[in-house]
């Protein structure tokens, strides 16, 4: 697959429509919002780029692209707007601590300190959420875990936070969706417990115990997988959703397809698999002896590959950025919403990766008032973060990753190589289906 080329994009009546290079002399068109995917050869595509998308066009293969592209104007859609402020949903995101039981090589918030959020803080918080939630008619309230470290580090705090959400349930009748990602490095207890209140769970296992345990060694040092492995096995069971991520490094990337036979082996296949390349931050950038992230071209080779494979084992294996199936004016949400993301210390940030609040907060827990006082400006400071780089308007990965993160953007990691790499693959993946 030759996935170097945009040749051009050529805008028809408000529409995106981009010529990508393909192989054997040929480039895919692509209209996303006009759901529209053809392959042409490269001599139409040269000279629809010299006459452009116009019924005036004395070229009939011209036209007739025009006509199928005009009728596809009947059912085009929109990608999900940047504003997502009227969102039905209250979402809360609770940072109950930044320690954790793990000592992964990569952590980006470099969790393991003893910092817990204060009972003050979390009860007015869950408050806020619901009390915020009835004045604006939302449908319900989406809870995740986040913001530092492991959530079942303070198990009294974890299930604390439960019980009282519960609570506040029953009161509001405001329905609760309750999502983590979790080290899963604990044994039955806190499975069940787990399994029976939280509706999505996310569970890291980077590999085979080879790299799981280089990866993510306990706090002293030891192996973690088969303490893993086992949750993995009790969620995949009881879990109501179930996934597994797992980060790739230097020195895993060239396995991700062996990564999904050995899971599908020990596993089985009732779960998706979410591959994310290791992003230099935190502990990640003090490591590199040990780990770094993967070549670009080695990620997406091996990716595909176990993409494959996971078509034949019947797992679904994914990543974030490219996702062909996403149409967005936005990469994340969160910042639009906004996420009322709660640090340990009381700090209001959009970004669940802010452990410390420092880069997108727009609030604090005042003691005083016992309530959370919110700053505007920040908030669309925030949401300004999410505008779309200018490289980005004539690319064909633009309403897939509107952009990439802009948490990865700060820190000028480019993953763009990847994404228009991996779309490209997805569209001549449905092309060759067809």
């Amino acid at each position: 697959m030759n996935n170097m080329g945009i040749i051009k994009n050529i805008p028809f009546n408000g529409h995106d429509v981009f010529f990508i290079k393909s192989e054997n002399d040929t480039a895919l068109l692509y209209a996303p919002t006009l759901k529209k995917l053809l392959r042409i050869t490269d001599g139409l595509a040269s000279r629809i780029s010299e006459l452009g998308l116009s019924w005036d066009a004395t070229d009939g293969d011209v036209r007739s692209i025009v006509s199928l592209l005009a009728k596809s104007m009947e059912n085009a859609i929109e990608p999900i707007p940047r504003d997502r402020k009227k969102s039905k949903f209250f979402h809360l995101a609770l940072g109950l601590t930044r320690n954790c039981t793990l000592n992964c090589l990569y952590c980006h918030a470099e969790a393991g300190q003893n910092d817990d959020m204060p009972v003050e803080i979390l009860n007015n918080a869950i408050r806020f959420a619901f009390e915020s939630s009835h004045e604006k008619d939302l449908t319900g309230i989406n809870i995740s875990f986040a913001v530092g470290g492991e959530p079942t580090t303070n198990w009294k705090l974890f299930t604390y936070c439960i019980e009282k959400t519960k609570e506040f349930e029953i009161q509001y009748k405001i329905p609760i969706l309750f999502s983590m990602t979790t080290n899963g490095y604990y044994g039955l207890q806190k499975r069940e417990f787990i399994a029976k209140y939280i509706n999505n769970v996310l569970l890291s296992l980077d590999g085979p115990p080879e790299i799981q345990n280089l990866h993510r060694p306990s706090r002293s040092g030891s192996a973690s997988y088969s303490t893993v492995r086992d949750s993995a096995l009790f969620f995949v069971d009881r879990a109501e959703s179930f996934a597994i991520r797992a980060t790739v490094s230097n020195h895993s990337v060239r396995k991700m397809p062996q990564i999904v036979e050995f899971f599908c082996s020990e596993l089985g296949n009732q779960y998706h698999l979410v591959f994310e390349p290791l992003v230099p931050l935190g502990r990640a950038t003090t490591n590199t002896s040990l780990v770094s992230e993967p070549s670009q071209e080695d990620f997406i080779k091996y990716y595909i590959q176990a993409k494959e494979l996971g078509k034949k084992v019947g797992i679904e294996v994914r990543t974030s950025a490219a996702n062909q199936q996403r149409l967005v004016s936005s990469f994340c949400g969160a910042m639009s919403i906004p996420s009322f993301t709660v640090t340990t210390r009381g700090i209001i940030t959009t970004c669940e990766r802010d452990s410390e609040g420092d880069c997108y907060w727009y609030g604090q827990y005042s003691p005083e008032a016992q309530d959370f006082i919110l700053d505007e400006q920040r908030i669309n400071h925030n949401v300004s973060l999410l505008e779309m780089p200018q490289k980005c308007y004539d690319c064909f990965c633009k309403w897939h990753c509107a952009g990439d993160c802009p948490d990865v953007r700060t820190i000028n990691y480019d993953r763009c190589f990847v994404n228009r790499s991996l779309v490209q693959y997805e569209l001549e993946t449905i092309l060759s289906r067809e």
